[in-house]
C-alpha cells in the first residue's frame, strides 16, 4: 500500500512579516553611472542672444552718455587766445626715461626760491612725482578734476619741503583717452586750467612731463617760461636728442627759447666712458648745459623710505648741485652767466 501524499498546508503570514523585494537596488543594478548624472539644462538660445543684445545696446547707451558729458564739459571750457599766467612757470621735459626726470623736478620745487607759492604739477600719466614728494598715493589728481570741471587749487597737498602737490591721479585707460582728446582739441588747454588756480607773479609752478614728444609736452611749451631738459651722460639719451631739440627749436616765438637749458643726471666720475660723454655734451650744449648731478644710489633707495636726498640731506653733493642749479635759474642773465662758468 502506498504511502500517503503530504498535506501541504498554506501558512499565512502577517502583512508585516512579508519581504520586501529589493526593486531600488535592482534599479540602481541595472542604470550605469553616466545614465544616473542628469544633463545640465542650457538656456534657450533665444535668451542667450537676448543678453547679448542688451549688453550691446547697454554699452553704447554708456558710449553715448560719456560722449555727451564729454562734450558738455569741452562747451563749457572756454576757447579763444591763451590765458595770461602771472606765476613763473617751469617745465622739466626729457627725451626718453629712466633719466630721473620726475626725481629732479621733486628736487628743484623744493629749492626754488620763490616769494609765495612752490607747486609741483604732475602731467605724467605715471603718476610718480607725489612719491618724491610724500604725498600719500593713490589719491585724487588733476586727471579726474579735469574730466569733471573741477577746479585744480582744491586739489594741492601738502609735499616735501613746503611744496604744495597736485598729482597725476590715477585714472583708467579709457578715462586717459578722453583727457588726451581735451589736449588735442584745445591748443591751450593747460593755459586755461592754470589761469583758473588764482596764482600770483610771486608763484613758481614747476610741470613734471612725460618723457618723448606727447600731447602733454605740447601743452607745457605753450606756457613755460623756462624749460629744462634732463638727460644721462649715455648713448641711449644722447641718440634721443635730435628729434627734441627740432621741436624746441620750432618753437621760435616761445618766450622760453632764450631760456632753455640742460641738466645730466646720473653722472658716474669713476667711468672713464661717462667722462667722455660729458665732454660731448658740454660740447654740444655749451652754456646751456647748467647742471651735472653725479650718481647717488642713496637717491633711489631714499624712496623706498620715504626720503629724498636731494631735499633733506645736506651734505649730499647732489644736493649742493640742485641748489646751485635753483640759483641758476633765478634769472636768464644770472643763467647764462653760471652756465658758462659750469659747462667750461
Amino acid at each position: 500500500m502506498a504511502d500517503p501524499l503530504p498535506v501541504t498546508v498554506a501558512t499565512t503570514l502577517h502583512p508585516l512579516e512579508r519581504r520586501v523585494e529589493p526593486v531600488l537596488d535592482e534599479l540602481l543594478q541595472t542604470t550605469s553611472a553616466g545614465d544616473a548624472v542628469s544633463e545640465p539644462v542650457s538656456a534657450p538660445a533665444n535668451a542667450c542672444s537676448l543678453r547679448s543684445l542688451l549688453a550691446e545696446v547697454a554699452l553704447e547707451r554708456q558710449a553715448e552718455a560719456r560722449a555727451q558729458n564729454e562734450e558738455a564739459l569741452r562747451r563749457s571750457i572756454p576757447n579763444g587766445p591763451a590765458a595770461v599766467i602771472p606765476a613763473r612757470v617751469i617745465a622739466v621735459v626729457s627725451p626718453k626715461g629712466g633719466v630721473g626726470k620726475s626725481t629732479l623736478c621733486a628736487a628743484l620745487a623744493g629749492a626754488l626760491d620763490a616769494k609765495g607759492r612752490r607747486l609741483a604739477i604732475d602731467l605724467d600719466p605715471q603718476n610718480a612725482l607725489q612719491y618724491h614728494l610724500g604725498v600719500s598715493p593713490d589719491v585724487a589728481g588733476m586727471a579726474s578734476a579735469s574730466l569733471t570741471g573741477g577746479c585744480w587749487s582744491g586739489l594741492l597737498l601738502d609735499g616735501i619741503g613746503a611744496t604744495r602737490v597736485l598729482p597725476f591721479g590715477p585714472v583708467s585707460g579709457q578715462e586717459r583717452r578722453a583727457l588726451e582728446r581735451f589736449l588735442e582739441d584745445d591748443a591751450h588747454w593747460l593755459a586755461r586750467q592754470l589761469a583758473r588756480m588764482d596764482l600770483t607773479a610771486d608763484d613758481v609752478v614747476i610741470l613734471d612731463t612725460p618723457p618723448g614728444r606727447t600731447l602733454y609736452l605740447e601743452q607745457v611749451l605753450d606756457v613755460a617760461d623756462q624749460v629744462i631738459v634732463v638727460i644721462t651722460p649715455d648713448a641711449a639719451s644722447f641718440m634721443t636728442l635730435d628729434p627734441i631739440d627740432r621741436l624746441l627749436e620750432g618753437r621760435t616765438h616761445q618766450a622760453w627759447r632764450r631760456d632753455c637749458h640742460y641738466i645730466v643726471n646720473q653722472y658716474d666720475a669713476s667711468r672713464t666712458f661717462c667722462q667722455d660723454m660729458l665732454e660731448v655734451l658740454k660740447r654740444r650744449f655749451g652754456k646751456q648745459l647748467i647742471g651735472v648731478l653725479p650718481l647717488d644710489h642713496a637717491i633711489s633707495e631714499g624712496l623706498a623710505f620715504g626720503v629724498n636726498p636731494l631735499l633733506e640731506d645736506e651734505d649730499s653733493s647732489a644736493r649742493q648741485e640742485i641748489l646751485a642749479i635753483a640759483d641758476a635759474l633765478k634769472s636768464p642773465v644770472r643763467t647764462s652767466a653760471l652756465a658758462g662758468n659750469r659747462a667750461s
